[in-house]
């Protein structure tokens, strides 16, 4: 395991892809979480020689089987504000013709690779499409996909906030890109991401059996077969069930004679 200070440019530049793994939840940021990160931005832009500021923790860890040109990281812990940031550049490189290709080209995209690999970050499927449409071709995209989808939602926020003419965006993007700054912790191929991922989420959102159950067992497979597995057999339960799923668990369990205690996890 390495740990190390560095701004968001180094975490951004050059080609690379974060792929969030199937056991981190969706983008669930909202308003409370994207003013906190606002004021922040805020306050930074308002100071005649901003200092740096501190947002947490980004850890990855390098896949196994990495594609040539390519290097990809799980991320493990760190999605929710680095999706958020990337929602920004994006809205910053709609606004701004002069800066688009700087920012596409060099922090929301690797311009030269094909496919998903084009993606620096590559979201759980539940978020993909929408995520893949803004960075790729931009808001009016996305309006048309779903309005109701938390990215939509802040992309529409951070909008609102940078309505004022008076704001110099390229100071907010120049900001963002190096006065945030980040412990980046990148573990070692032998780390178990499931455990470190539950284990550097010890509070705040409740962590359901069925999300741990879930976990278990994607990670018991190779993760080129994990997003298979999840589309063809968990997602349609949990499409199905919601916020049930963990009692369908249980009482399944209990059908086939198992005795299963309630128990609460939480996550951040």
């Amino acid at each position: 395991m390495k740990a190390s200070e560095t701004k968001i440019q180094p975490i951004l530049e050059g080609t690379k892809q974060y792929v969030v793994p199937l056991f981190q939840r969706s983008y669930d940021w909202g308003n409370n979480e994207w003013e906190i990160l606002w004021n922040d931005i805020l306050e930074l832009y308002e100071m005649e020689n901003p200092r740096t500021h501190f947002l947490g923790s980004i850890v990855t860890m390098p896949t196994t089987s990495v594609p040539e040109g390519v290097t990809k990281y799980l991320l493990i812990d760190g999605q929710q504000r680095l999706t958020t940031l990337f929602i920004i550049l994006a809205l910053i490189r709609d606004k701004s013709p002069r800066l688009a290709d700087e920012i596409t080209n060099t922090l929301l995209t690797n311009p030269y690779k094909q496919g998903i690999d084009y993606l620096k970050l590559l979201p759980t499927n539940v978020d993909r499409d929408i995520f893949e449409k803004l960075i790729r071709y931009g808001y009016n995209e996305i309006e048309e996909i779903n309005n109701s989808h938390n990215i939509y939602k802040a992309y529409k926020y951070f909008e609102r906030k940078l309505s004022n003419d008076n704001f110099d965006i390229e100071r907010i993007k120049n900001l963002i890109i190096n006065n945030l700054i980040v412990v980046s912790i990148v573990l070692d191929r032998d780390d178990n991401p499931h455990l470190v991922f539950e284990s550097l989420n010890a509070k705040g959102r409740a962590l359901t059996q069925s999300d741990l159950i879930r976990n278990y067992f994607l990670m018991k497979i190779h993760i080129n077969d994990q997003e298979k597995i999840y589309s063809e057999y968990w997602k349609p339960m949990q499409d199905s069930l919601s916020e049930n799923l963990t009692e369908f668990i249980r009482h399944y369990l209990m059908k086939n004679g198992k005795q299963v205690k309630k128990m609460k996890f939480t996550l951040h």
